[in-house]
This record gives structure tokens, C-alpha cells and sequence, in this order.
């Protein structure tokens, strides 16, 4: 069947079982200074939610320590490390570190940080105080994106309120990072706090992302911290294993709180408008760093962190980018890998030069003049680049690239007979700069 069924409420998730939100947020497809469909939480109606934030110093922090063990928390920022273990090892190299809570989203499409910061700011400032205190940290930051103006003065607004509430807590100031596809980077972050340029670097070990000689820094997404925010304040009885993800439409983005028995179909029914009254071809899963998948082949996949990996996926940055029928997959990838490698930190070969030709011979690929030859140098640098990065950038470049070249074999052979196929959808996914 490819007409889409009429959607029932998007709140039929089970609002009991949100952790967040139960509304889901409206943006517009660029930028997030106009979010309308949740009412943001000052600091009285935080407490009145969430209650009082414990104290974490000292048994306080090792109770929160085996709650993020007990609930497996990972990074949401697209790494899913272990959140306990990154903890642990910030804990050994020992104290006066810098926490960061990293709300500088990498993926342009991607929202939910931002929504967490303007929403719901206590909650991340409270998880951000708390793994202070528990890690010994004597320096707290809060990163964002120096466009993300409504951001910054929800963050301002809150931490104005905290300090006229006379709260007791370390020092928290926010950084305002170049608005760029690797800002937010763990790296990145790093290398600027200890004085560098706001670029990714070639870490040997992860275990220590910091230079020799410099403060141990533990840098953990906002999305992150948002849940450990709720660990601390509620424990680990009342954690909910929920996910936030932001689905892209056509002339709006909508970021909501799915619980893990939610799969991508319904996801997709309770908040994309079809353009054409059918189900998309394709979803772009996890961001643009992730995988194009067919929707028969991951309809059913619930968004869940464990399902996802199952089905060989992975849900990323939550990012949900449906592809229309009428809409190119081959054209989509192209315009997507040529602002990837814009993008790029151009510090090594892979980078400058490997994204650079791939995006030219993706382009030519897409405009029906590739040749034999060429087709044979795209493969050639897609195998030479993969994992040669200094940073993980070229991979998820090629990750999505490698999957549309498998999922839209179709328009592949269309257009390497010499070909458009003059898809009357275009632009899709949202890019810095772009129009659309």
C-alpha cells in the first residue's frame, strides 16, 4: 500500500511515559530562533516538575555514577560511548577539570539540543552542576552555536535565575562556537579550551582527548545531559529509555519524544506531511553522516537504540529524514556530500582533497556525466578515504554516500546512462545557505 494512512494524535506515544516533553516542538527548516508547541520551564516550574537538584559531592555522585551504570546511558550526541565510563576516566585523571555541556549540533538538520536549551535549560544546567560536583571539576561551559540567538538568551535568562535564586553552585559560563558542521566535536571543543583553533584532532587516546599538560575536560551532548539531569533529580526507577528525534518536512522540522517501542513508520505518520499523499521511498537515518535505508526496510524498526543497531543502523543524532517518492536519492546524497565537504576541517588529505573529488564525481554522477572512468575513481577514493580521516568526518561522508549508491540503484542507473531523472521534489534535507 503507498498512500499514507491519517495519522492518529501524535501524543498517542503515551504521555506518561515522556520524560521531556509530551508536546512535540515546531521549527522552521532553517535556523531555531521560532519554536512553537511547548512552553519553556523558568526556574519555579522546574522545581515544581523535577523537584530540588541533590548534592552529588562525595556519596551524592556515586549514587548518580551507578544510576547512569544501572540505566546504560550513552552519548546522544552520535557516539553512544558509555556515559559512566567517560565519567570515570575524567574522575581518575583527577580534579579541576571542565565540564562541557555540548549544545552546538553538528547536524544542520537536527534540533533537539537547541529545544532542550530553550525548554528545558535547568535540566541541562542542573546535569552540568551535578557531574561537576561528582567528577570534581572546578570549570563548567555551556557551547553553542554563536547564530543560536534564542538559545544563548534562554541559557542567559537562566542562569540569571539561578544566581537571583542565591543557589549554591560552581560557576557556569557559556562559550559561543563558529557556526560550522565540527564546532561541536568533542575534539574540537577541546583543542579551543586549551587555546587552539575550533577544529578536530587526531586523538591516540580516547580515553584522554586532552593534551599532556592540560585539564582533564569531559564533554557530553545536552541531550545527554538533559537525561542525566533527570537521573539525579528522580533516580533511576523513574528513568524512561526514550528518544528525541527531529523529522524533517517540507517547509518545517518537528522534534518530539518517542518512546522505544515507536517505530519509524509511526514516527513518520505523526509528524511528516507527505508531500504527494504517499509513503516516502527512503529515510536518511541518524543524520547526514548516517544511512539512507528503503522504507520497507526500516518502517518497522522501532527507534531504539538496540533495534537500531539490530537492523545494522544507527540512530545518531536522531535525526528521521523522510525522502519523498517524487524526489531523487542520487540528487539528495550529491548535494548533501558537496556540503559535507564544504564542511571539512581541511587538516588532511582525506579531507581536502578525498571529500573534495568525491563531491565532484558525485555531481557528475548526478548530472549524467559521469563516465566509466569516473565511476571507477569514485570507488577508487571512497575506499581510499574510509577510516584515513584524522577526524570521523570523510567516514560519515561516505557512510551516507555508500548507502545511497546501494538503496537508490535505480536512479543510479538512470543517471549513469547519461540521464536525469528531473525529480520534481528537491532539496530536501535542509542545508546551511540554501533556499530551500
Amino acid at each position: 500500500m503507498n498512500q499514507v494512512r491519517t495519522a492518529e494524535s501524535p501524543h498517542r506515544f503515551g504521555a506518561a511515559s515522556m520524560m521531556f516533553f509530551s508536546d512535540p516542538a515546531v521549527l522552521p527548516r532553517h535556523g531555531t530562533e521560532s519554536l512553537t508547541g511547548i512552553l519553556r520551564h523558568d526556574l519555579l516550574a522546574h522545581r515544581e516538575t523535577y523537584g530540588p537538584r541533590p548534592s552529588c559531592l562525595g556519596v551524592g555522585g556515586e549514587r548518580l555514577l551507578v544510576d547512569l551504570e544501572s540505566v546504560a546511558l550513552t552519548g546522544r550526541g552520535g557516539g553512544h560511548f558509555p556515559t559512566a565510563a567517560k565519567w570515570r576516566s575524567l574522575m581518575r585523571a583527577g580534579v579541576g577539570g571542565t565540564v562541557v555541556a555540548n549544545g552546538a549540533e553538528g547536524e544542520p538538520a537536527s534540533a533537539k539540543d537547541a529545544v532542550l536549551l530553550q525548554m528545558r535549560p535547568h535540566l541541562v544546567i542542573d546535569a552540568l552542576v551535578c557531574a561537576m560536583e561528582t567528577i570534581g571539576a572546578t570549570d563548567g561551559v555551556l557551547w553553542i552555536h554563536e547564530g543560536a540567538r534564542a538559545t544563548a538568551r534562554s541559557v542567559a535568562l537562566a542562569l540569571s535565575e539561578r544566581a537571583a535564586a542565591g543557589l549554591d553552585e560552581p560557576p557556569v559560563r557559556v562559550i559561543l562556537a563558529p557556526d560550522r558542521y565540527l564546532s561541536g566535536e568533542g575534539t574540537s571543543i577541546i583543542r579551543t579550551l586549551e587555546g587552539g583553533p575550533t577544529l578536530p584532532r587526531f586523538v591516540p587516546n580516547p580515553a584522554q582527548p586532552w593534551s599532556d599538560g592540560q585539564r582533564p575536560v569531559l564533554v557530553n551532548n545536552v541531550e545527554t545531559m538533559a537525561r542525566i539531569g533527570l537521573l539525579a533529580l528522580r533516580g533511576a526507577e523513574a528513568y524512561r529509555p526514550t528518544s528525541l528525534i527531529t523529522v524533517i518536512n517540507g517547509t518545517h522540522r518537528v522534534v518530539a519524544e518517542v518512546g522505544p517501542e515507536v517505530t519509524v513508520e509511526q514516527a513518520v505518520l505523526a509528524f511528516w506531511e507527505s508531500p504527494d499523499g504517499k509513503y516516502p521511498q527512503a529515510v536518511l537515518v541518524g543524520g547526514y553522516g548516517g544511512s539512507w535505508v528503503s522504507w520497507e526496510a526500516v518502517r518497522s524498526v522501532p527507534i531504539e537504540i538496540g533495534a537500531m543497531r539490530a537492523a545494522g543502523l544507527s540512530i545518531g543524532a536522531g535525526l528521521i529524514g523522510p525522502l519523498p517518492a517524487t524526489a531523487c536519492g542520487l540528487e539528495e546524497s550529491a548535494r548533501l556530500i558537496r556540503y559535507l565537504a564544504g564542511q571539512s576541517a581541511k587538516q588532511c588529505g582525506p579531507c581536502v582533497f578525498g571529500l573534495a573529488s568525491v563531491s565532484e564525481l558525485s555531481d557528475d554522477l548526478s548530472a549524467g556525466r559521469l563516465s566509466s572512468a569516473g565511476r571507477r575513481r569514485l570507488a577508487k577514493f571512497m575506499a581510499e578515504i574510509s577510516g584515513r580521516g584524522a577526524c570521523r568526518h570523510p567516514d560519515g561522508a561516505l557512510r551516507m554516500l555508500a548507502s545511497a549508491l546501494d538503496v537508490f540503484v535505480a536512479d543510479v542507473a538512470r543517471h549513469r546512462r547519461g540521464r536525469t531523472c528531473d525529480a520534481p521534489t528537491f532539496d530536501v534535507m535542509p542545508v546551511p545557505g540554501s533556499a530551500a
